[in-house]
């Protein structure tokens, strides 16, 4: 798989994570974006490196 279509794949997993857990958390937390953006910086580094992971079998 080319680099450019793991980066853009990892890129909207990163937006569905983002938008996912600021709106779960919307409720109990005031500041909820500040919960959602570090679940999708790290949703987007795992998708990466299993895309990767995947590329090299």
């Amino acid at each position: 798989m080319q680099l450019f279509l793991r980066l853009i794949l990892s890129f909207i997993v990163l937006l569905m994570i983002t938008i996912i857990v600021t709106e779960a958390l919307a409720d109990r937390i005031f500041f909820s974006l500040f919960a959602g953006i570090p679940a999708g910086i790290l949703s987007f580094i795992v998708t990466f490196i299993f895309l990767s992971k995947q590329d090299e079998e």
